[in-house]
């Protein structure tokens, strides 16, 4: 049995998986979704999928990818071949309208979603407070986030976007300062990170945030990010947390692929993605347990 990557972009992380799959001794393929056309019978003879598709693809020119990983993921998901990943863990991080209301569901504290709406929409702002967060549905990197504090900087806002999903959402300030990055693999938290606000007033890596170890979490918050991620069906992942006054926590983001750099190695002082590798081969090798007494 071997394992296939799908990924679209050529990334430190991904390379670094296949090369410690393979070392590890489970044969792994890399599979570009962005490499023209597909074969998906190539893809369907792996015995297990690993899913490192990123939502911001669409923003960094990826477009091909964009268009097949549905299809793909859709196809994998029906002829029952595990993945890591899933199908719903997807779909989830491709919309935040989608994963909030999964949090709803199941308990999980997450930001009020106003509004729901095309680039080209005038949205319904009947239940709008100021100020809110202005972001695409499908996200990343930052890109056409704004805190709106009046009516004048919405409709400026609202000139400069394009044309496609975006969402009105509830401002939660970060009053220590910083979000919360937790970063889970299977049943074990891999790291915990505060990362500052940059000086646009927005947690984020690109933004120029800087990240610092976060020894003290408070427990709640953890238990709280296993809780969130089971609801979005993300198995190796990350999560984005605000803590606001007294002990409460609302979580602002689900991220199915985590992505790395060989200067994280440095930073966090270990390796993430040996860590991730060594789920993988866990998972791996239960199912060729569960293959072999079926």
């Amino acid at each position: 049995m071997s394992i296939g990557i799908l990924y679209e972009s050529v990334e430190w992380s991904n390379r670094r998986l296949c090369e410690l799959l393979n070392r590890g001794g489970v044969e792994a393929e890399l599979i570009n979704l962005e490499a023209g056309s597909v074969e998906l019978e190539g893809i369907l003879r792996h015995g297990l999928i690993l899913n490192r598709l990123f939502p911001s693809a669409p923003y960094r020119g990826y477009e091909k990818a964009v268009k097949q990983a549905e299809r793909v993921l859709q196809v994998v998901h029906g002829r029952q071949i595990p993945m890591i990943n899933s199908f719903e863990a997807y779909g989830y991080e491709c919309s935040k309208q989608r994963a909030g209301e999964a949090l709803g569901r199941a308990g999980v504290a997450a930001p009020k979603i106003y509004a729901y709406f095309l680039g080209s929409e005038k949205p319904d702002l009947t239940t709008l407070k100021y100020p809110c967060v202005l972001k695409p549905d499908c996200g990343g990197r930052s890109l056409y986030v704004a805190i709106l504090h009046n009516d004048n900087e919405l409709k400026g806002a609202l000139n400069e976007i394009p044309e496609q999903p975006f969402v009105l959402q509830e401002y939660i300030e970060p009053v220590k300062g910083y979000t919360t990055r937790v970063e889970i693999v299977g049943n074990g938290v891999m790291s915990i990170l505060k990362r500052y606000v940059a000086k646009n007033a927005i947690s984020s890596y690109h933004a120029g945030s800087v990240f610092e170890a976060y020894p003290n979490c408070p427990e709640e918050i953890i238990q709280g990010s296993f809780k969130a991620l089971r609801a979005v069906d993300i198995e190796m992942g990350s999560l984005d947390i605000i803590e606001s006054e007294g002990d409460e926590f609302f979580v602002i983001d689900t991220n199915a692929t985590s992505n790395f750099s060989a200067d994280n190695v440095a930073m966090l002082g270990y390796d993430p993605i040996q860590v991730m590798v060594d789920h993988i081969i866990s998972q791996y090798h239960k199912m060729l347990a569960d293959c072999g007494s079926s």
